[in-house]
């Protein structure tokens, strides 16, 4: 026993990979619970006083309302419309610090590790800590503001000693580019896209048509094939940076 709980101690001053679900006085949050179809994914972001501007992709059916949200949010001061386009669009949105998850993560030894993914009224953050210490102590205190309803631990993970190199090349390699890039689909579209790979439309040879695999989701061909097509666009320039860094 004393053994494992020794084990068990060591282990916790070791780096830990974590997810977290927050749920918080945010744009973001507030446009995807009002929008269930809208994924958003800030790609940068730069800190200037009270102010935190962000560049952000949005995947919509309906992006200019969506914009038009934004521009009324309280906590947004201002909007440059970088894109458009039909079902997506990248914005410049400078907006209040202080709502921010960054606000109190910049203030921890917590790092992140890929751009945060919004859907559904919650922000989804891939992190590594220094320690379990460290994840603790920022868990604990995005809890205990008041504007921060819900933060959920998802799942963790601990990097073994001399598991860091190899972690800084997997994390290099692309592989969270896919993460980000897999948000930024329409759940329809990963659905098809998923049924596409599952049935073997990317095979070669083929083992389903459009038609077939039309038939089997209830969908139009021509429908289908422009859920599959979106789906393409967003994912093989992804791909192709992930073999690019091989």
């Amino acid at each position: 026993m004393e053994g494992r709980e020794g084990k068990r101690v060591v282990r916790y001053t070791h780096p830990v990979l974590f997810e977290v679900d927050i749920n918080h006085l945010c744009w973001f949050v507030d446009l995807t619970e009002r929008n269930p179809d809208a994924r958003l994914v800030s790609t940068l972001s730069t800190v200037h006083g009270n102010t935190i501007i962000n560049i952000v992709q949005l995947s919509s059916p309906t992006p200019k309302k969506d914009i038009d949200f934004i521009k009324r949010h309280p906590l947004v001061k201002a909007v440059e419309i970088v894109m458009l386009n039909p079902s997506s669009a990248m914005l410049k949105v400078t907006s209040s610090y202080q709502a921010m998850t960054y606000h109190i993560l910049h203030r921890t030894n917590v790092t992140l590790l890929e751009s945060p993914v919004t859907s559904n009224g919650l922000d989804t953050e891939l992190l590594l800590a220094k320690s379990h210490k460290d994840m603790d102590e920022l868990l604990s205190m995005w809890k205990e503001q008041k504007d921060y309803y819900d933060v959920k631990l998802k799942k963790k993970r601990y990097l073994e000693p001399g598991e860091s190199a190899t972690f800084n090349v997997f994390r290099t390699s692309g592989f969270f580019d896919l993460k980000s890039a897999k948000g930024m689909l329409t759940p329809k579209q990963l659905e098809v896209f998923r049924l596409a790979c599952d049935y073997g439309y990317y095979d070669m040879p083929k083992r389903i048509t459009i038609e077939e695999l039309a038939e089997r989701t209830g969908l139009s061909p021509s429908t289908l094939a422009e859920h599959l097509r979106k789906a393409e666009t967003r994912l093989l320039p992804v791909l192709w940076k992930v073999l690019n860094k091989m």
